[in-house]
């Protein structure tokens, strides 16, 4: 027997699938092979670490030969071919896969407001480094020296009380200043006896490492203070136009960034927000309206991963499908947390606005109170205590209010956490899920972005032993980031230029959406709230690609691991029928089949059961044992009677009108390319993360 990709029918919420499949039964001897389609429903689990989605506890619910009558046995055959097995599929296939009139599942509940205000955006020509402080400068006193420490800066910033310098560790060269402030930095190799204490301390590796200080043979790149977020856009020299071919815009070839230029305006992409410019060095504002020449970029040139951030694109539609998908969470019901919660002195609180809500402010978890008790988000799923510290029991319930809380307040991404509707109450483990908002990434319904855009309160705190603790809320601008096709998530970029530019922290590090990293401090937690897999900057190294080179090749390599596999003794391991048993002659006994299972990758099956392959440049339907060209098929198909599936089959999915009764060449031609650019994007999937990308 053999099988093909799907065409899907229905797919609610992610779980349960239905769809129709092509396939082939080939008898021992002399009988003609069979082609037909099975209509199929199964359990669907995405395993988001591999991008692939486990099909499950398949059944048949009909098989359909178009133009012939088959013995039973051979649709016994086809039921053999998925009873008791599993198959993995790519999930970037099956998204693909999705017809165009797809509805992209919305959120439960309200929609809050995020913010498009442009950050500071500077321009730069030359090298250039940002060195951002979190709003005002936070120092600390190092205990035993005259020295401060700005705690609020992913860099080494120091203060000599004695001659009111400034000090900056600078690609492990020193440089001093009489101010705080842009220019003027000096390089020095004459420090503070005071420093080499520091070199004592774990603390401070990079100053130990820099000590005794030395004077260059280059000097550092040059760098820019900032208080507040912002994007650096950097161009090595003026900038270079190269054009992109019938859509009368150009790119700015020698920097890292998404600059183009159009109709005499600059725009310029980041975090999923577009933002337009009469002047490069001009105010920058939001692009609400983004022309239409955008979408016509093609999707296999250099820039043609924007079109994931031009919204009515059909790539862009599908980030909306990715941002949708359910991330779930199972958690022994009766089971301890397993993790201190701490504070910072003694708990405190503030008001979460538009709620009866409070948010624990000293502490870098997610803590919530609400009518005296206290409800904890912490990896996706939901703990509840009667007090601040804990125990932290698994919650079956948390209080509406949580999903009313506002973009505006940093607690935002806990509302995107839910307790999953499919589970039973007798169940030893209590599920969840959520969707990509848990991680910083949202919908705005017609693209996705990432981030909210809010500048949340950053917090330094003074623990018993006067060291400062202190960490910030998500931050959407500072790191470039843009969205990666491959793997569909938003991560920093840093290729040739940008290996200037952001020092320090990443978008899935320190001060990235949810993460709070304490600094120099006793308290050593990483994010409570999301363990973010990506976000190297090598993963942005080079031009991005959406579609292959040679697709066909990609998916030939590939298609082999994702056949039905059975069971073994019920287990989660999975083995192909052998050989041996394949080679057996098949007796026309239902009882006594022996079914070899193999994956063609040529055939589609219509929303009716009828079977199509392409041969050249066009498209043929199968009928009666022949093969012939779509016109004539499919005219002689509108003129016969068709059979119509039950009632409860036919309303089951909205995807695939029940009007249809075939596929025409321009979603033949979709569903083809879905395949091809699918496994062409699971195949890079893989290859990054083998490489450690």
């Amino acid at each position: 027997v053999q099988v093909d990709f799907p065409t899907l029918e229905s797919w609610p919420d992610f779980r349960f699938l239905k769809a129709w499949l092509p396939v082939e039964v080939k008898l021992a001897g002399d009988e003609p092979s069979r082609i037909g389609s099975a209509y199929v429903q199964a359990l669907t689990d995405i395993d988001f670490d591999q991008r692939t989605v486990s099909i499950s506890e398949l059944t048949v619910l009909e098989t359909r030969f178009p133009g012939e009558s088959v013995p039973a046995p051979v649709k016994a055959l086809v039921d053999m071919a998925f009873d008791g097995r599993e198959s993995i599929v790519p999930l970037d296939v099956l998204l693909r896969l999705l017809p165009d009139d797809f509805e992209v599942p919305r959120r439960v509940g309200e929609v809050s407001r995020l913010n498009f205000n442009p950050p500071e955006i500077i321009v730069s020509e030359s090298p250039l480094k940002l060195l951002f402080i979190d709003k005002e400068p936070v120092k600390a006193s190092l205990k035993g020296t005259q020295l401060e420490y700005v705690v609020n800066t992913n860099w080494n910033v120091f203060y000599y009380r004695p001659d009111a310098q400034w000090y900056v560790l600078n690609e492990g060269t020193w440089q001093r200043n009489n101010f705080l402030s842009d220019g003027d930095w000096v390089t020095t190799d004459k420090l503070p006896g005071d420093f080499n204490q520091l070199a004592v301390n774990e603390r401070w590796k990079d100053v130990k490492q820099a000590l005794p200080a030395k004077i260059p043979a280059a000097s550092p790149t040059p760098f820019a203070i900032s208080l507040q977020a912002a994007e650096l856009i950097l161009l090595d020299g003026a900038p270079r136009l190269s054009a992109i071919e019938e859509t009368g815009i150009s790119y700015v070839s020698n920097t890292d960034s998404d600059l183009f230029t159009f109709s005499g305006r600059w725009y310029f992409l980041v975090s999923g927000r577009w933002f337009g410019a009469g002047e490069l060095n001009g105010k920058w504002q939001n692009v609400p309206d983004l022309p239409d020449a955008f979408s016509q970029i093609p999707s296999d040139h250099d820039k043609g991963h924007v079109l994931f951030s031009v919204p009515g694109t059909r790539q862009a539609k599908l980030a909306l499908i990715e941002a949708a998908l359910p991330r779930r969470v199972s958690v022994a019901r009766h089971a301890d947390m397993g993790t201190e919660v701490v504070w910072v002195g003694e708990p405190r609180f503030e008001v979460i606005d538009a709620t009866e809500l409070l948010r624990g402010l000293n502490t870098p978890f997610q803590v919530i109170k609400h009518n005296n008790f206290y409800y904890l988000c912490h990896e996706g799923a939901w703990y509840f205590s009667e007090t601040p510290t804990g125990p932290w029991k698994v919650a079956e319930k948390v209080p509406d209010e949580i999903y009313r809380i506002p973009a505006t307040d940093p607690f935002y991404n806990v509302s995107f956490v839910r307790l999953d509707e499919n589970q039973a109450d007798d169940s030893d483990h209590v599920n969840y899920a959520y969707s990509s908002g848990y991680r910083g990434t949202f919908s705005t319904r017609v693209s996705v972005v990432y981030g909210t855009g809010w500048n949340y309160p950053s917090r330094v705190y003074w623990d018993s032993n006067n060291d400062p603790v202190y960490w910030n809320y998500g931050l959407t601008y500072g790191y470039n980031t843009g969205y990666h096709p491959v793997g569909a998530y938003y991560g920093g970029r840093g290729g040739y230029f940008g290996r200037w530019g952001y020092g320090g922290w990443g978008p899935y590090g320190y001060g990235g959406w949810g993460g709070y990293y304490p600094q120099r401090t006793t308290v050593t937690i990483e994010s409570p709230t999301v363990n973010y897999n990506h976000g190297d900057a090598s993963a942005w190294e080079g031009p991005l690609q959406t579609t292959p080179g040679d697709p066909a090749k990609a998916a030939e390599t590939s298609l082999d691991k994702f056949l039905p596999k059975k069971k073994v003794d019920g287990t989660e391991k999975f083995e192909k029928i052998s050989e041996e048993d394949a080679a057996r002659p098949a007796r026309l006994s239902a009882s006594s089949l022996m079914v070899d299972v193999t994956l063609s990758s040529n055939r589609f099956s219509g929303p009716q059961g009828e079977v199509y392959k392409r041969e050249g440049d066009e498209w043929q339907q199968y009928s009666g044992g022949n093969w012939a060209a779509m016109d004539a098929m499919q005219q002689q198909y509108r003129q016969a009677p068709q059979p119509q599936r039950k009632t409860e089959v036919q309303n089951s999915g909205k995807w695939i009108p029940a009007h249809k009764k075939s596929l025409s060449r321009s979603e033949l031609d979709r569903q083809e390319l879905a395949r091809l650019e699918g496994m062409d994007n699971y195949a890079k999937y893989r290859m990054e993360k083998e490489s450690g990308n």
